[in-house]
């Protein structure tokens, strides 16, 4: 081996090896000369131990009515209880010499799994090491050695939290182990717990003065600590300084925000129509540090079967927008080579021709209504032949917004105006699925002609049919 520093590890590894061989020796020697100055067991059969006071009493018939009255019983009760104190000291010590011998076995067993540890130690198989130091800490958990050398193999495998329960475990054995606060010490600066590390190194100068890894860890964790108090104050300098620019930012907002005359600007508050069970909402504002810091709420999001109907309108009623166009420039150019005819009988044969049947479909509504969409009166004979109540069946949840606001003006300027019946076109339109949210795209004017409507239905209608009107429409 031509490295030194692997020459040095191993030196001090075979140098921790032996002290520990040597002190197991020390131990071994200490217990053998116990054993030599304890006194010898009889390998016989015990002699009954003769009580002198038993022996002079001779036992007394019954019919000695004299001698029966010599007899104390006080001292014959105590005899019987020294007898049965002797028997029990003898059975209590042949039970401590048991458990001597079961501990003794015990730490002879994790001796050796040590010692197979400590050769694996040698071969840096950690994993396996950590195995047979755990064995022999199951044989024996009163030494201090065995949690040292399995934390030293939890330091290697950067398992530093186990580390750091075996050394205390081992300190809490011998408080005097210098090793076990070195690995501690260790772990600790491992994981940045540099406070921890400084009282442990100071325990090891404490025991030895002059050890020079603990002087140079010593001087690390110094410098640990005041690179993160430095960091510390850095951080509080970077946090008022945030906050002195957010004020300064806001301070420079709000004088943005007055005009000339130093008189802040008012908020506007649009004129939106008010609806039955509908609440209006104002913007508040309030400074960053009051507003809330709770997340959005999530809206819940329904799905809505199509029918296939509904697909092919809506696809027929995109791919024939381009052939009505052209039928109206078609229908422009023949009106123009037409030689004029009288005036009131032109008038009579447009009305005739113009005014398309009555629809099926929600996409052939919407091409009829396209066409006479310049002619108000028109819209209104085609709107008369549709029954009010079949709305709903054609339309579907198709209705657009503007279609929508046109059917409501001809009813309010033409039907009303005529004195034609609104109540089927108005029940019609309330049982559109998608009516709340028609309404809630109208202006107010708009609102305002739903008012009128209603209030002119409400005169041929039940209470409880115009009270359902007006929850409908939300007005």
């Amino acid at each position: 081996m031509n490295n030194p520093y692997l020459l040095k590890k191993q030196l001090q590894e075979n140098e921790e090896e032996l002290s520990n061989y040597l002190r197991d020796m020390n131990i071994w020697q200490e217990q053998m000369k116990r054993k030599e100055h304890s006194p010898p067991k009889p390998n016989g059969k015990k002699k009954p131990k003769t009580n002198p006071s038993k022996a002079s009493i001779s036992r007394i018939s019954s019919w000695d009515y004299s001698a029966w009255d010599k007899f104390n019983v006080d001292d014959a009760c105590n005899e019987l209880d020294t007898q049965n104190e002797l028997k029990k000291n003898d059975n209590y010590g042949s039970s401590v010499d048991c458990l001597n011998n079961k501990l003794q076995s015990k730490q002879s067993e994790g001796l050796y799994e040590k010692k197979l540890g400590n050769v694996l130690v040698q071969k840096q198989k950690w994993a396996e090491a950590i195995l047979r130091y755990t064995r022999a800490i199951e044989y024996y958990d009163k030494d201090p050695i065995f949690y040292a050398n399995r934390a030293l193999c939890y330091l290697k495998t950067n398992e530093f939290k186990l580390a750091i329960i075996d050394c205390t475990s081992s300190l809490e054995l011998d408080r005097s182990y210098v090793k076990a606060y070195q690995r501690r010490s260790a772990a600790y600066m491992a994981l940045g717990m540099y406070n921890e590390a400084k009282k442990d190194i100071k325990d090891v100068l404490k025991l030895e003065p002059n050890n020079k890894q603990a002087k140079a860890d010593m001087e690390v964790v110094y410098n640990k600590i005041k690179q993160g108090e430095i960091q510390k104050m850095s951080d509080i300098k970077c946090q008022k300084t945030n906050t002195t620019n957010n004020l300064q930012s806001q301070m420079i907002s709000s004088k943005m925000l007055c005009k000339e005359d130093d008189k802040p600007i008012q908020m506007v508050i649009p004129d939106w129509p008010q609806r039955v069970g509908c609440k209006q909402i104002t913007s508040i504002q309030k400074p960053p540090h009051l507003r809330s810091k709770k997340p959005f709420s999530t809206l819940k999001i329904k799905d809505v079967q199509v029918d296939q109907e509904e697909l092919n309108n809506i696809h027929l009623l995109q791919t024939t927008l381009k052939e009505v166009c052209e039928k109206k420039n078609k229908d422009q150019s023949i009106n123009k080579e037409i030689i004029p005819m009288k005036k009131n009988s032109a008038q009579t044969i447009k009305k005739q021709a113009a005014i398309p049947p009555v629809p099926l479909t929600y996409v052939q509504l919407k091409q009829d209504w396209a066409l006479i969409k310049d002619d108000q009166k028109l819209l209104f004979e085609y709107l008369k032949q549709i029954p009010g109540k079949r709305i709903p069946s054609i339309v579907r949840n198709s209705m657009d917004n503007d279609l929508f606001v046109d059917i409501l003006r001809i009813l309010l300027a033409e039907f009303v105006k005529n004195g034609c019946d609104i109540t089927d076109y108005l029940i019609g339109i309330s049982e559109l699925p998608r009516l709340q949210m028609l309404v809630m795209f109208c202006s107010s004017h708009e609102v305002s002609c739903i008012k009128e409507l209603l209030n002119h239905v409400s005169k041929s209608v039940s209470e409880n049919a115009f009270k359902n009107l007006k929850e409908s429409f939300g007005v």
